[in-house]
This record gives structure tokens, sequence and C-alpha cells, in this order.
């Protein structure tokens, strides 16, 4: 899995798609100053020969996107990763309420309150494997923004600029690897906790009565004093990703209405 501190730098792109329209350019030109002895099958030839180059160079063209696109992804892949960790967030909250509930708020058949104990487990799966692919496209998109920032700050002929914008870029990456190292400590968090709650369904799935209840009350107890750190970690990851999230959009928040 690729980190920020395994960015490598590649050639600059947009130069060399500069210089092959340039070139599609010329050859086109050339083509249809040339002058042909055979004009009715060189002309057809000549007609073809221009559809292709206009398509191709249509390609071209769309191929080249704003140095800032890069910015503004990360920004969304930011701002996606936050609404990730909100939603692993609930889930987790939500595994402890039915964890709860069924250990020291039990009644009735106790088979409803277990299935909804595995169902709130079973969502919290999701929401870390979909955390997890979120943090994956952040780091994929905060490498390719590092990458063209780079890039661009080598064309800069000002040594001021150049030592400013190096300055700004080395800020950002900080940023987003203090945020990579506490996505880590979520999932590390996220892991024996995942690890307690199944170990206790699969416990009163053999003995699910009142007795198996009231043989482990001590262990939900410290399951639920062990989430804290958890929860604070996953607050902490979901305000940085928020705040940074922000900080790299090229669309400021409206203004306040006074």
């Amino acid at each position: 899995m690729m980190t920020l501190t395994q960015i490598s730098k590649r050639a600059f792109i947009e130069n060399s798609r500069d210089s092959a329209l340039r070139s599609a350019i010329g050859t086109a030109l050339h083509a249809n100053s040339t002058p042909f002895r055979n004009s009715g099958l060189n002309r057809l030839k000549l007609i073809f020969r221009n559809l292709s180059l206009a398509a191709a160079l249509g390609l071209l063209a769309g191929c080249v996107s704003p140095s800032y696109d890069k910015g503004a992804a990360t920004s969304a892949a930011l701002t996606s990763a936050a609404g990730a960790v909100s939603r692993t967030s609930a889930s987790v909250n939500a595994v402890l309420g039915a964890l709860n509930a069924l250990t020291f708020k039990s009644e009735g058949d106790l088979r409803r309150q277990y299935d909804d104990l595995v169902a709130a487990t079973r969502r919290l799966a999701q929401s870390n494997e979909n955390l997890a692919a979120k943090a994956m496209a952040l780091r994929e998109a905060a490498a390719a923004h590092s990458e063209s920032w780079s890039n661009q700050l080598d064309t800069l002929q000002s040594p001021e600029l150049r030592q400013r914008g190096s300055e700004r870029m080395n800020e950002i990456v900080s940023r987003l690897r203090a945020m990579d190292a506490s996505y880590a400590q979520v999932k590390n968090a996220l892991r024996p906790f995942m690890a307690d709650v199944r170990d206790i369904q699969t416990y009163l799935g053999a003995d699910l009565t009142a007795g198996g209840l009231a043989s482990l009350k001590d262990i939900v107890s410290k399951t639920k004093v062990k989430a804290l750190p958890l929860r604070d970690s996953l607050k902490q990851l979901r305000s940085s990703l928020t705040s940074l999230g922000a900080a790299l959009s090229p669309v400021l928040p409206a203004a306040e209405k006074k």
C-alpha cells in the first residue's frame, strides 16, 4: 500500500502534450500544402488523414486538465474519508448500544436483542471496509497532488516563490502524513474491539440465557471502557479530515449573512 513517504517524482506531462499538439498541427499543415498527382484518390486520402488528425487532437486536448484539479481531488477525497469516519463512528456506537441493551437491559425473547447485536456488528464491519477503501483513495489523490505540486514548483523562475511554495507544500504533506498515522491508530484500535465483540457473540450464541448473560457482564463492561480511546480517535480523525478538506478546496465557504 503506497504511503506519502513513497511518492516518487515523474516527468511532468503537460509540456509533452503541448509538443504533441504542435507536432500534429504541423503535420496537418504540411499535408494540406503538398500537391498530389492523382487528385481524386489522393484527395480522399487527405480527407481521411485530416479527420484522423482532428480526432487525435481532440483526444489530446481532452487529456489536459488544470493543475488545480489535483488539489480539488484531494479535497474531495478528504471530505469523503471524513464521511466514512463518521459512519464508522456511528457503527461503533450502535454496536455498544446493542451490546449494552442485550447484557444490561435484556428482556423478553433474548434472540431479538442478540440478532440486533449481530446486525450492528455486521454494519460495523462494512463501515470499516468502506473506510479502508476511502483511506486508500485519499493516499492516491494526495500522492498525485504532491507530485503535480512539486513539478509545478520546479518550473518557477522566482527563487522566492519557489521557496514559499515548497514551505506550503511541506506543510500540507506533513498534515496528510499525520492523518495517515491517525487512521493507522484507528485501524489498530478497531481490530481488537471487533474481535472482542465477535467473541461475545460466539459465547452468547452457545449460551443465550440469563445465566450466560450474567457470566460475562464484567467482560462487556471492560469492552465498553476499552472502546473509549477508539471513539476519541475516530472523533479526532474526522475533525482533521474535515478541516484539511476545507483548506484544500478551491471553493470558499459562503460568507455569513449579517
